[in-house]
């Protein structure tokens, strides 16, 4: 993809403050995981990169342009004492992406379309940890510290099996 899309891309996603440094999970490499099912703005074909421009715009067309930007605070994920922690929450979430990565047939829905990294997560963490994901923004609310570092564990171990199946080891 042209280099002009990718810092328009970032330019859009930035004024409505989507976009996190350093963080792989922000709102904005979610969003375009949402619509093009990709994690990295540089995969994206220039159709791709249109639609995920499209959407950026008209999230701006709906923000109120009459207000000031306000410079939006990096927002840490809902913590709880005693919950799973925001480092634990991002790990856990880097796991799953590289689950995705790893996947060369992923399970589909009855609809024939693949399974989104929040479903896998909610799947993960009510197999793993026998816990009903929270359906609302963050589903570790529920989550305490201790079975989320069993949920990290286990998710490593994931990952491990994976890259090992992909490399014809196991």
């Amino acid at each position: 993809m042209a280099a002009q899309y990718t810092k328009r891309l970032y330019a859009l996603a930035s004024v409505l403050g989507l976009v996190e440094r350093n963080n792989k999970d922000d709102p904005f490499h979610i969003l375009i995981h949402g619509i093009t099912g990709k994690t990295s703005v540089k995969d994206l074909t220039i159709k791709e990169a249109k639609e995920v421009e499209t959407e950026l715009l008209n999230r701006m067309k709906l923000s109120n342009h009459n207000a000031p930007l306000k410079q939006k605070k990096k927002s840490a994920p809902e913590v709880q004492p005693g919950m799973m922690t925001a480092a634990q929450q991002a790990l856990a979430w880097r796991l799953m992406y590289r689950l995705m990565e790893l996947d060369e047939s992923p399970k589909l829905k009855d609809n024939g379309e693949p399974y989104t990294v929040r479903e896998r997560m909610d799947g993960a963490i009510l197999k793993i940890l026998g816990v009903t994901p929270n359906k609302t923004k963050n589903p570790y609310v529920w989550v305490k510290f201790e079975d989320g570092e069993k949920l990290i564990e286990v998710l490593k171990k994931y990952v491990r099996s994976a890259e090992r199946k992909k490399a014809g080891v196991g």
